[in-house]
C-alpha cells in the first residue's frame, strides 16, 4: 500500500521540459560533482544514428521528464550532467555521446553493479526491480513511439518508473560491492565503459562474423573490408541503417559474383540503387575508390602452444570467479581471452584482473 501511495504521488509531480528556458532553469540545479539517475528513450528502426526522445532525470527528489528530440533542449540538458546513474547504459552512452560530442566525467551502471553481487549478468531493470524492491512493473511500453506528443499516460508513468529506483540501487549495491571487495573491479569496468564510449568495433565484428561463416580467402575478405567501409559511410551521409544499403547476404553475392559494374544487375538489387551506386560499390570492392581503409582485421587461429595457454587461463579463470561468485566476463570473455592466448599476454596483463588480485 505505502509502494502504491509512493509512486502515485510521484507519478502525479513529474515536470515536464520542452522548452529551451526550461531546460537552463533544470541546468541550474544541477551539479557536476553529482550523479543522476537517467534514462533515455530514442528511435533507430529506420536510422543510422539514434532519434532522441525523451530524458528521464531524478534531480533533488524530482523527477524531470525532457523532451530531447527538441535538439537545443537536448544539447542544453545532457551536456550539463557529468554524473550518471543508469541500468544496462551503453545505448544511453552512445546517445549522450551523439549529442553533446563528449562524455561524461563517471558513470555508474546498476546492471553491471548487481553483476557483481550475486545477481545474474544481464539482469534486466525490471527483474532487479523485482528482485530488490519486490515491485513488479509493466514494460509494455518499451517499445511504444516516444517520438509522439503528447505522449501517453502510460508513457509517462513508464518513462518515470524507470528511474526511480536508480538511486536505491546505487546506495544498496554499493553497500554489497563494498563487503565482497568488488569496488575495484567495478571501477574499472566504468573507466572501461567510457573509454568505449564512441570506438564502434562493428565493422571489425561483422567481417570476422562474415569471413568464418562464408569461408572467404584472403581477396574475398580484403574485398568484403573495403564494402564494409563503403556502406558504412553511405549509411551515415543518408542517415539510414546498414542493411538498408546492403544486407550481409547482397555483401558477399557482391564479393563472389560480381567482377564489373553489369555484373550487378544480375543480383536482385535494385536498379535505382545500381545507377546511384553501383560503380562506386565495385570501386570499393577493389578499393580503387580513394577510402584510406585501416589494415584488415588478423584473424585469430590459436596454434598447438597458444592452445594450451588459452586453456589454462580459461581454467584459472573459471577458478577465480568461482570463488568470487562472479561470471568470468565480467573480466574477460572467450573472444578476448583468445586474442590475449594470441599474443602471447597473460591474465596479470588485464586491468579487471589486477583490480581482483
Amino acid at each position: 500500500m505505502k509502494e502504491r501511495e509512493y509512486m502515485s504521488k510521484i507519478l502525479a509531480n513529474f515536470v515536464w521540459i520542452d522548452e529551451p528556458d526550461a531546460a537552463l532553469n533544470l541546468v541550474a540545479k544541477l551539479s557536476p560533482d553529482s550523479d543522476y539517475a537517467v534514462d533515455t528513450e530514442f528511435e533507430r528502426s529506420r536510422t543510422f544514428y539514434l532519434n532522441p526522445a525523451l530524458l528521464q532525470i531524478s534531480c533533488q527528489g524530482v523527477i524531470y521528464l525532457v523532451d530531447i528530440a527538441i535538439p537545443k533542449v537536448a544539447e542544453t540538458v545532457l551536456s550539463a550532467i557529468q554524473g550518471l546513474v543508469l541500468h544496462a547504459g551503453s545505448e544511453d552512452l552512445e546517445l549522450w555521446h551523439q549529442v553533446t560530442r563528449v562524455k561524461p566525467q563517471r558513470v555508474y551502471d546498476t546492471q553491471v553493479a548487481a553483476a557483481l553481487c550475486g545477481h545474474a549478468l544481464h539482469t534486466s531493470y525490471l527483474n532487479l526491480v523485482q528482485d530488490m524492491m519486490g515491485v513488479e512493473l509493466d514494460k509494455a511500453m518499451s517499445r511504444s513511439d516516444w517520438l509522439a506528443r503528447p505522449l501517453s499516460d502510460q508513457q509517462l508513468q513508464y518513462a518515470v518508473e524507470d528511474i526511480i529506483y536508480l538511486d536505491e540501487f546505487k546506495t544498496r549495491l554499493s553497500e554489497t560491492m563494498q563487503e565482497r571487495g568488488m569496488e575495484g573491479l567495478f571501477a574499472v569496468l566504468m573507466q572501461q565503459l567510457l573509454d568505449q564510449l564512441g570506438q564502434d568495433s562493428y565493422l571489425e565484428k561483422q567481417h570476422q562474423k562474415l569471413v568464418k561463416s562464408e569461408r572467404l580467402n584472403h581477396r574475398q575478405q580484403q574485398q568484403l573490408w573495403g564494402i564494409l567501409h563503403w556502406r558504412d559511410q553511405l549509411a551515415q551521409r543518408r542517415n539510414k541503417p546498414r542493411n538498408w544499403i546492403l544486407n550481409p547476404q547482397q555483401m558477399i553475392a557482391v564479393i563472389k559474383q560480381a567482377q564489373q559494374f553489369e555484373d550487378l544487375f544480375r543480383l536482385g538489387l535494385h536498379p535505382k540503387f545500381i545507377k546511384l551506386n553501383g560503380r562506386s560499390l565495385i570501386q570499393a570492392m577493389s578499393n580503387q575508390d580513394g577510402l584510406n581503409l585501416p589494415p584488415l582485421p588478423t584473424p585469430v587461429k590459436l596454434n598447438k602452444s597458444q592452445g594450451v595457454h588459452f586453456n589454462a587461463m580459461k581454467q584459472r579463470l573459471g577458478q577465480v570467479t568461482d570463488r568470487l561468485g562472479i561470471e568470468p566476463s565480467l573480466i574477460v570473455n572467450i573472444k578476448d581471452l583468445k586474442k590475449l592466448a594470441f599474443e602471447g599476454k597473460e591474465l596479470a596483463d588485464l586491468p579487471t584482473w589486477q583490480a581482483i588480485q
